[in-house]
């Protein structure tokens, strides 16, 4: 057997990458993206800048590698046509993304960054938001247009991110009203989805 051992390399290589994942969720959970120093991320995983930019690119690489909605790839698909604001609330409401955590914060402080929210725009696209409209369009109760079609989600998935950036940062206040449910959330949903 070789000193060098590639299957040991390899563990190393991923719970290096883990480590840097794990510490970048924390901080930019708590500041937008311009405002965490790549330096804070890489110390507080164990590591050098350059090997974050080895592994991610760059910081908003390392960043868009944390939003990641391919867990709600496939769910308006697979579901009953009166089930999709269900579904939808309860995907967006409940998802977590890596590291465990809330997407939310970490959506919220990529807003700074063009590229990266072009990457979490594609990314969400593909995983949610091309679904629902294909949905709307060809499931729906009514014939309507893909315009149509594309309008409705957006105001779906509005609905969904704005209820849940409000909350993040505070601007609703669930201490002195009841959190809203993913049932609440998804007749509402149901309601744009069919109606408009």
């Amino acid at each position: 057997m070789s000193e060098f051992d590639s299957t040991n390399f390899q563990r190393s290589a991923q719970s290096t990458r883990e480590r840097i994942i794990v510490a970048a969720a924390r901080h930019f959970a708590r500041k937008p993206l311009r405002s965490v120093p790549l330096k804070e991320i890489a110390s507080d995983a164990g590591v050098s800048a350059p090997l974050i930019i080895k592994y991610f690119g760059s910081k908003e690489g390392l960043m868009a590698e944390l939003i990641d909605f391919s867990q709600f790839k496939g769910t308006l698909s697979r579901a009953p046509f009166n089930e999709l604001g269900q579904r939808m609330a309860s995907a967006i409401l409940t998802g977590q993304g890596m590291a465990g955590q809330s997407m939310i914060p970490l959506i919220v402080g990529s807003l700074d960054s063009e590229e990266t929210a072009k990457v979490i725009a594609e990314r969400f696209n593909e995983a949610i938001a091309d679904d629902l409209i294909h949905r709307v369009e060809e499931d729906g109760p009514e014939d309507i247009s893909h315009e149509t079609a594309v309008y409705r989600s957006q105001m779906v998935i509005s609905l969904c991110v704005g209820y849940l950036v409000l909350s993040d940062t505070g601007l609703i206040d669930e201490t002195n009203a009841p959190k809203i449910s993913v049932e609440a959330l998804g007749s509402c949903l149901q309601q744009i989805i069919e109606h408009g």
